[in-house]
């Protein structure tokens, strides 16, 4: 897709980074992580860059149907993809100072680059908000951080998990899906990782695994 963030002409790039994922990369991140952990405690999971929602649904059918808050600058969320309507929130992430829940899980797909430090400045704020994980959903060159993210990586906040996508998804931008029809999620042009952080229980440096996700359909 041509208007996939890091790939398109800047007049072709949605002004808030709003890139959507399908939804089935979700799956995949709680295939390999799992949400014991958060369904036991009762945990929430709330997306707060939400767009359409996509890790509402699919969460949802992971046993969190009443536990998905979703917020945003804008409200865009599908609720036709929902069996219970969530709970939406209308706010600029970085401005808000508590959770709206607690037990909570924050799992999201940031903007990326809209403004200078946007992604980083997302994960920073998350692990200062949630109480079990941060799963944060990437482009994959997000992780040569070189100097502007060598401190969160390295000393800071090292991952307990980085998942790499070897089946690549497309995130068109989500004010052109319906232009785009049935080529709305084919053929994407960026390589995506999910980073994943435990609060409870912080990773030493050096200490991150690495994960290859398999492809749609292989075990």
């Amino acid at each position: 897709m041509r208007g996939e963030i890091s790939s398109a002409r800047q007049a072709k790039r949605h002004p808030l980074d709003w890139y959507v994922e399908e939804g089935w990369e979700w799956d995949q991140i709680a295939e390999a992580i799992g949400v014991g952990d958060e369904k036991a405690d009762g945990a929430f999971l709330w997306d707060p860059a939400a767009g359409y929602g996509h890790m509402g649904s699919r969460m949802e059918n992971w046993g969190f149907a009443r536990r998905i808050i979703l917020s945003d600058v804008v409200e865009n969320v599908a609720y036709d993809d929902f069996w219970v309507r969530p709970r939406f929130i209308s706010a600029d992430f970085l401005e808000v100072e508590r959770a709206p829940a607690t037990p909570v899980s924050i799992w999201s797909n940031p903007p990326f680059s809209y403004r200078k430090g946007i992604s980083e400045a997302f994960v920073r704020h998350a692990l200062k908000l949630a109480t079990h994980r941060v799963v944060m959903l990437l482009p994959a060159k997000w992780l040569a951080a070189g100097k502007a993210r060598g401190k969160l990586f390295r000393f800071d906040h090292p991952p307990q998990l980085v998942l790499h996508f070897t089946q690549r998804p497309s995130m068109p931008p989500g004010d052109r899906i319906h232009l785009m029809g049935n080529r709305a999620y084919r053929g994407g042009m960026v390589d995506y990782c999910a980073l994943v952080w435990d609060v409870r229980n912080p990773t030493l440096p050096g200490d991150t695994r690495t994960i290859w996700l398999p492809r749609l359909g292989e075990q």
